[in-house]
């Protein structure tokens, strides 16, 4: 894995300093070699995390033999060895053993039309001298991420939003978009919170020439045609079992040690049980540990790693080192933390770089097999159909913060926003009690994706919301896998987003995913069959922090919530309308009930002064002077 910049100008001739800041911004995302090219205006530049072939060899940009093609890659192409034997018969030979070069010789030889074979995670700049041709690809699910800016000067790119900003692109907050970030915690589609600053889209390519005046950009990954495409599933957990297992296998190809986030949940405890049985060796796990807190699940881990005769690693961040971690955070994410985890697994990627460079994780497997507690609400079983009547129990009945959640979520009376809206912490009671209320309530991004959704499952509910959360709420969780573990300079892979898995599960009839209560059949009646009962039975509960003990007990993050009426984003589009004291006054008084929508405006405020604040770290990022510097 590694980073990517560039850029190509309509007039001026790519100036070398410029490219040198973009690169030296990302350094961390691949501190190990940097690389460029120079054409007229055009500008490519890499940085490296060697995992595959750590020979000089194997640093990029790549250049074909012929010196008429260039690729710039972020990612891996797992299954890269498979095409050894059909490359060689054509009349290519190998200097490395990295799957770059495979890539650029598929690339050569059929264009982008072999992107449907590859299985990966990529984001690429692809250069055809000849045509004078510019491609950008990303990797199906979003994994791996890819930023552009259009400008009076020209087209740029980057891994990170960062990367642009070094180019000489003004940092500023998009006004229309805060609205979604604050509802959804993640602005949706092509979008971002930063004016100017676009992300291209899963399973997308952009096509330019012209020196960027012609701009093309296509779908070339559609879930739905897939999975109505995908060969019929004879027997399908036996299915699952084995893709997986595959898919673990593939994921472990490296030349550097490889080590996995365990949480002592079903997913990923279904890696690491994997692993040993496939007799992989010099296993580690890695966990947040949350001692005292009802959300540690430490021990779990920790027993599970010991029976399978793997290395457990356990870490704890409390106080002024969490506090340091989240700004951190922030400033390698560029956009606000909206998962409130970020810190964490951070701080957990630092401490495992010491030992290993890759980690795989159970991201995903929620989206994919229908793990989320939440998603029980459209299962359609009678239990769950009662929860409309939750609206006529008065709140003082309600003991528990999940029923006083789930009755502002059945509030939403529209199907659809009900579906739209379920990854939500902030519902249309919060807007109305906070006094702000929005005209971008429903985006327009996810209304399209979701009559997707219902064109490929046109009567079940349930999997409408799958297919929508794997094309909006996934995204929001790769972004987040990828910063803090490229933060540290650690690769992230995520077994369960196979495309194999994730469009066969797809392709599957409704009765896989009828879950009468109990999520994820797929894994639970493969592989979790093979599984402890201690794990196989414990209830789902996820990565979660005390934020409102945090926001309140912690010196430096009480004193922000105390000054954040004075922060200039509350004078901004939707939430100028807010009154801030007054909403910082109601969470001090019930700070557990009215944490979900304070989270939102504690962090947005926090990011804000971070990224925008005189005194903010973030500058640092771009030591490198794009006026003065040479490559």
């Amino acid at each position: 894995m590694c980073g990517i910049v560039g850029f190509w100008q309509h007039q001026e001739p790519a100036f070398q300093g410029r490219l040198k800041a973009m690169s030296d911004a990302i350094y961390h995302r691949g501190p190990d070699a940097e690389g460029v090219y120079l054409e007229g205006k055009l500008a490519l530049g890499h940085r490296r995390l060697s995992i595959l072939d750590l020979s000089e060899h194997a640093n990029q940009p790549f250049h074909s033999p012929c010196g008429n093609y260039v690729l710039v890659y972020n990612g891996e192409i797992f299954n890269f060895q498979e095409f050894y034997p059909e490359l060689k018969a054509k009349g290519y030979s190998f200097k490395t053993t990295s799957d770059t070069e495979v890539l650029l010789y598929l690339l050569m030889e059929y264009g982008v039309a072999v992107l449907d074979r590859l299985n990966g995670f990529f984001a690429f700049a692809f250069w055809d001298k000849k045509e004078q041709k510019l491609s950008l690809v990303r990797d199906r699910f979003g994994v791996k991420p890819l930023f552009y800016h259009f400008g009076k000067e020209g087209f740029s790119f980057a891994s990170e939003p960062k990367g642009i900003f070094a180019a000489g692109v003004s940092r500023q907050v998009d006004p229309d978009h805060l609205d979604e970030l604050f509802i959804y915690r993640y602005v949706s589609g092509e979008n971002t919170i930063f004016k100017g600053i676009n992300r291209l889209l899963p399973g997308h390519l952009m096509e330019l020439t012209s020196n960027a005046e012609d701009v093309k950009t296509k779908r070339w990954f559609h879930l739905g045609d897939a999975a109505r495409n995908f060969e019929n599933i004879a027997k399908p957990y036996e299915w699952f079992e084995d893709t997986f297992n595959d898919s673990v296998k593939l994921r472990m190809i490296a030349d550097v040690p490889v080590g996995t986030l365990l949480s002592g949940g079903l997913d990923s405890s279904g890696i690491v049980h994997s692993q040993a049985s496939q007799g992989f060796k010099n296993l580690s796990s890695w966990n947040v540990m949350f001692k005292g807190y009802q959300h540690d699940e430490s021990h779990i881990a920790k027993r599970f790693s010991e029976e399978l005769n793997v290395t457990y690693n356990g870490h704890e961040f409390l106080g002024q080192e969490q506090v340091a971690l989240t700004k951190r955070a922030i400033h390698i994410n560029d956009e606000p933390l909206m998962h409130f985890t970020d810190n964490v697994l951070l701080g957990l990627s630092l401490k495992a770089k010491k030992k290993v460079t890759v980690l795989l994780t159970g991201e995903g497997a929620d989206e994919v097999l229908g793990g989320y507690v939440r998603y029980k609400v459209h299962d359609g079983n009678f239990r769950y159909r009662l929860l409309d009547l939750i609206n006529l129990i008065p709140d003082k009945y309600l003991k528990k913060d999940r029923l006083k959640k789930l009755k502002r979520y059945m509030s939403l009376r529209n199907p659809d926003a009900q579906m739209i809206m379920n990854a939500n912490e902030v519902y249309l009671n919060d807007l109305k009690k906070l006094g702000i209320l929005s005209s971008n309530l429903i985006p327009s991004y996810r209304v399209n994706i979701l009559e997707e959704a219902k064109a490929l499952y046109p009567t079940n509910r349930y999997r409408q919301l799958l297919y929508l959360e794997q094309h909006s709420h996934l995204h929001s969780l790769n972004d987040k896998n990828d910063r803090t573990t490229m933060g540290a300079s650690i690769e992230c892979r995520e077994p369960y987003l196979d495309y194999r898995l994730v469009t066969g599960a797809a392709s599957l009839p409704d009765e896989y995913f009828n879950s009468k209560g109990k999520g994820k059949m797929l894994a639970m009646n493969s592989f979790g069959k093979k599984l402890p009962t201690y794990i196989r039975d414990h209830r789902k509960i996820g990565l979660s922090m005390p934020w409102d003990k945090y926001i309140l007990e912690n010196p430096e993050l009480r004193d922000h919530l105390e000054s954040m009426h004075l922060s200039p984003l509350f004078e901004m589009g939707f939430l100028s309308h807010l009154d801030i004291k007054q909403a910082v006054e109601d969470f001090k008084v019930n700070p557990t009930e009215n944490l979900g929508w304070m989270k939102q405006l504690f962090f947005t405020s926090l990011w804000y002064r971070e990224i925008f604040g005189p005194e903010s770290e973030y500058d640092k990022i771009f030591k490198t002077d794009r006026n003065q510097a040479t490559l």
